[in-house]
């Protein structure tokens, strides 16, 4: 079987770009043939996983479209593909690649990464109703199969019209590196926010919290990795300044070992965002170890299950509330919650077990027989 894959593998793009690598990765392990059309990398960015078979197309122009000008001749390149996935929504290269394999006769998935929530459409409104009525609209009802990463992303395509099979498969996540490591004791006690920093991650709510807490939340520090909105960023500045806080951090844009470091130094992860649809940043803790404090905009029911974490309530009380619950916990509470996290990981998340999944779908598209128990249809 030998599959095709547009989206970015541009490590600036983030998760997106992550879970589109990873997926490659399970399903070279799972024995499928892959090749991925990926935009030329910058010079002041970096190709995310550099063993993967890439083939490389024009920059994209004109903003969220992202145009591909020789997207065609590279598809053409490409011979024997069965299925084709596209990783993205409303951009270029999804719309000339599900035109491609119509024509062509051969099936397509799509993975939203979730672009579809509200909070999502919200913005920029009235041009993605645009896209969506020219263009976007054929490209999701046409596609063998959506892949939503959790059932509320799922509950959102079907709340846009959509009949089409929804697969919900999780963003698979690489345990190899870090699963066995022993969770280490802090010397510090130190609570992180990771991720892209924009209004609606609503960090400074972690702030507002080291301000009401200031007496209690004295002996640790917060600890916030990541870059992005250069405003919102100044913003949260100005509130540290604001409120005399002198226990906290910003990194900035972490890569590499550095950001491995930087989360495998923290005694907890929040994440506070109004809503994330998979939320890639919670493995990457829980693979360390690092419980996690998410609000219910993320899809995270599963740290209370496993005991790794608390899923609350999107507000700065329960925040507030749950900081002191967690700072309250002994070492070896903490500890016990880490390896938790690491078994959930291992489990259900696995860059294998995903692969294998993906691949029992595909076969699933391609020659039909029994549905897998992760497939919904409409």
């Amino acid at each position: 079987m030998k599959t095709l894959h547009s989206g970015s593998l541009n490590i600036n793009a983030g998760g997106p770009a992550l879970s589109m690598s990873l997926t490659l990765k399970g399903l070279e392990m799972a024995g499928v043939d892959t090749v991925a059309l990926s935009e030329q990398i910058p010079s002041d960015s970096q190709l995310i996983a550099p063993d993967l078979n890439v083939r490389f197309t024009n920059r994209p122009r004109y903003g969220t479209f992202a145009y591909v000008d020789n997207i065609q001749e590279c598809l053409k390149k490409e011979n024997d593909v069965d299925i084709y996935h596209i990783h993205g929504t409303w951009m270029h290269h999804g719309l000339a690649v599900s035109r491609y394999a119509n024509n062509r006769g051969k099936p397509y998935l799509v993975s939203p990464r979730g672009m579809l929530y509200p909070q999502a459409l919200a913005h920029h409104a009235l041009i993605k109703k645009l896209m969506m009525t020219l263009y976007q609209e054929r490209v999701f009802s046409g596609a063998a199969c959506v892949q939503a990463t959790c059932e509320e992303e799922m509950r959102h395509y079907r709340a846009l019209g959509f009949k089409n099979p929804v697969a919900v498969l999780p963003n698979p996540i690489d345990i190899h590196r870090i699963v066995d490591r022993e969770i280490p004791l802090k010397p510090v006690f130190k609570i992180g926010y990771l991720g892209r920093l924009h209004p609606r991650k609503r960090v400074e709510r972690l702030i507002y919290a080291f301000g009401k807490l200031k007496e209690e939340l004295k002996d640790c520090q917060l600890v916030i990795i990541g870059g992005g909105d250069e405003q919102y960023q100044k913003f949260l500045e100005t509130e540290v300044k604001r409120l005399e806080l002198t226990n906290v951090e910003f990194t900035g844009f972490l890569t590499g070992r550095e950001k491995d470091d930087a989360i495998t130094g923290l005694s907890f992860l929040v994440v506070p965002s109004d809503f994330e649809n998979f939320g890639n940043i919670v493995s990457e803790a829980l693979v360390r170890g690092v419980p996690v404090i998410a609000s219910k905009g993320t899809p995270w029911q599963e740290l209370e299950k496993y005991h790794c974490g608390w899923w609350i309530d999107n507000d700065q009380e329960s925040i507030s509330h749950t900081l002191l619950k967690a700072v309250s916990l002994s070492s070896e509470e903490r500890i016990s919650m880490g390896m938790n996290g690491k078994r959930l990981m291992r489990e259900n998340y696995s860059v294998e077990v995903l692969g294998e999944k993906m691949k029992r779908l595909y076969e699933w598209i391609l020659h039909g027989g029994e549905k897998p128990g992760f497939v919904y249809e409409g």
